[in-house]
């Protein structure tokens, strides 16, 4: 594999690390004000600092993708409070939010989400496109240097549709970095792969968050993965029964 990119600088560990993500008493409902309302989620107390590796484990139906939505900013909780890198997120609009996902969330998911018809380049430069508008050689060359530490700089200018299913979890866990963001969501990023390749993206992710002081959330129900990371946070029935740390 390439060499890594240079990591910044070192960063306070443990509990004296930064927290990037914080939930205080976060509950979800669906259907507010009909008779079929629906608490999804009851109560989330949460907190990931910097340079931590966790795992989100719980049976399905326990409110996983609906923690996950709202930590990604995807979603707004019906009540409680989510801060990311310190900055408060229930007063802002829709635009503020997203440029605060943008800056300071990646995301991996089960399936890549590559735009099969471009490059391995242009796939890793599309959260910076939508960000500055327009490509430059700075872009490119970032992007390029990221596939560079996923493997991949021989196959920056093959289309996606042309690379493996391996490969192709790899470009989207460099797209996931573009930013710099301070924290990875990884929604099942193994689930579609072989057991080869799975180890493969699980120990690029783990990794990045070694060399780059990353912080990661990986949903998986992979408990043989889950065991290898830093915590593992388990929901169930909408609550957080083992692994949670209050605020």
């Amino acid at each position: 594999m390439a060499d890594a990119i240079a990591a910044p600088g070192a960063r306070p560990q443990g509990e004296d690390a930064p927290v990037v993500l914080a939930l205080h008493a976060v509950r979800k409902s669906y259907g507010i004000g009909t008779p079929v309302e629906t608490e999804v989620l009851h109560g989330i107390d949460l907190r990931l600092r910097r340079g931590e590796f966790c795992a989100l484990i719980g049976p399905s139906g326990s409110g996983k993708s609906t923690l996950l939505n709202i930590i990604g900013l995807l979603d707004r909780p019906t009540s409680g409070t989510l801060e990311i890198e310190g900055t408060p997120t229930g007063g802002l609009d829709d635009a503020a939010l997203t440029r605060l996902r943008g800056r300071s969330i990646g995301f991996v998911f089960q399936y890549h989400y590559l735009i099969t018809a471009f490059s391995a380049l242009e796939n890793v430069m599309m959260p910076l496109l939508v960000e500055r508008g327009r490509p430059d050689d700075a872009m490119r060359g970032k992007a390029a240097s990221l596939l560079a530490r996923v493997g991949l700089e021989r196959w920056k200018d093959s289309r996606a549709s042309h690379l493996s299913g391996g490969q192709q979890q790899r470009v989207a866990v460099a797209r996931a970095l573009a930013a710099d963001p301070a924290l990875v969501l990884a929604d099942e990023p193994t689930g579609n792969l072989d057991t080869r390749a799975a180890e493969g993206v699980f120990e690029l992710m783990r990794d990045v968050n070694r060399e780059r002081g990353t912080t990661f959330l990986l949903v998986t129900h992979n408990m043989a993965l889950a065991s290898r990371c830093d915590r593992t946070i388990e929901l169930v029935d909408g609550r957080i029964v083992a692994g949670g740390q209050p605020i």
